[in-house]
């Protein structure tokens, strides 16, 4: 078979830098499929890339069909690619849930995909048989369809279904290629990690080796995009794709480094171990205006627990004060006031601050320590940011 364009396809990688919004589409073995709305933009550019591959495409002699056909298949060979892409991060996922790590969602996005984690892996073994899943799950299907590609050239097939199945063989042998690279945050990467971390014990040494080479290959995927604009000007939008997903990687990589440390310098910490502990409990039947004047202006806290007979009821914040009308703080008190807590705001005291990073660095202000019906503490997102940042000063 003959092509006689260069245009530039897609490239997937499976990351862990989730983008946090999407709606859902499907659930596949328990995990929620998202897609995010910057994936609609580089769907719509694979299936014109498509598109025009096929537009100037010949199988044995025989031009593509003409009129709308080339951009009708060419996105749905933009479709049956996604479908491979959220199967590379299936793989990913399965093996991760078969060792114990739990997937919140996987998302696809701009990029590709990523599976976000509940937790981290914690064995460089697990990290390995991760890693490699994805690529491995890539190549069979690079496979598959470079042998249904072969076997409906030999039947006879024409065009429109030869020529896809030789560009979906070609897509996934790249992505598999691609992601075997060896550089942070790549599944190459990942997989690199893995051995250094096994070879040493050390996972920080481990991710700051993979992350330094996935900057350089990041500055060579940038440069190698600005030399083919330079030189090839009408490669445009492929230099321009290398160049973005060049600087992707480098700020992804660095920032995997700064997520690892993160996690060292709160891992041997527990809830107790930072929480603040002089915090009263509310009266439910407390006045607004003693609220304001007997708590908030004494305690430098966020917020308050607010209990009713013994049973903690809610939490009261300056950001609920805020939204009563001050002419009614005399007649609305703490329980009218309070917000019902959530089950990921109530943590026990031997919980690892490595647990609750999700939570503090996400939509949460604070959670309350509590044992039984006792609360014993409460840890701010301030506290936290501060205890980590002077953690990790002294790991870098």
């Amino acid at each position: 078979m003959q092509r006689r364009s260069n245009a530039g396809v897609f490239m997937e990688r499976g990351t862990r830098l989730p983008p946090r919004s999407g709606f859902r589409v499907a659930r596949v073995f328990g995990i929620d499929v998202l897609i995010n709305p910057t994936w609609l933009v580089i769907f719509a550019l694979v299936g014109f890339s498509f598109g025009d591959l096929l537009s100037q495409t010949t199988v044995d002699g025989r031009l593509f069909p003409g009129g709308p056909w080339p951009w009708v298949v060419g996105f749905i060979t933009a479709g049956i690619l996604f479908v491979g892409l959220l199967a590379h991060e299936l793989s990913h996922s399965l093996i991760a849930k078969r060792n114990g790590v739990e997937i919140n969602r996987i998302t696809l996005f701009i990029f590709g995909g990523v599976a976000e984690m509940k937790s981290d892996v914690t064995m460089p073994g697990v990290e390995f048989r991760m890693a490699v899943a994805g690529p491995l799950t890539t190549f069979f299907l690079a496979g598959a369809f470079y042998g249904l590609y072969r076997l409906t050239d030999y039947l006879g097939a024409g065009p429109l279904l030869v020529a896809p199945l030789y560009y979906l063989a070609a897509t996934n042998l790249f992505i598999g290629v691609f992601n075997l690279l060896p550089g942070f945050p790549l599944d190459g990467g990942r997989v690199l990690r893995a051995l250094v971390w096994k070879a040493t014990g050390d996972l920080q040494k481990a991710t700051r080796v993979a992350s330094v080479i996935g900057q350089g290959l990041a500055l060579l995927l940038a440069a190698g995009g600005l030399t083919i604009i330079i030189i090839y000007p009408e490669y445009l939008i492929t230099g321009g794709w290398l160049i973005l997903i060049g600087t992707f990687v480098y700020f992804l990589a660095k920032s995997s480094y700064k997520q690892t440390l993160l996690r060292l310098a709160a891992s041997d910490t527990l809830a107790k171990d930072i929480m603040f502990t002089d915090v009263p409990v509310i009266p439910s039947l407390t006045p607004l205006t003693e609220l304001t004047a007997r708590y908030f202006s004494t305690y430098h806290l966020p917020a308050f627990p607010v209990a009713e007979a013994g049973r903690l009821v809610g939490t009261v914040s300056r950001a609920d004060l805020m939204g009563v009308n001050r002419a009614e703080w005399d007649v609305l008190n703490a329980g009218r006031t309070a917000q019902p807590l959530e089950p990921d705001q109530l943590v026990a005291p031997d919980t690892p601050l490595d647990q609750l990073l999700r939570t503090l660095l996400g939509r949460r202000e604070y959670v309350l320590v509590v044992e039984g019906d006792s609360v014993l503490g409460i840890i701010t997102r301030d506290e936290v940011s501060r205890y980590l940042d002077a953690r990790m000063k002294t790991r870098e």
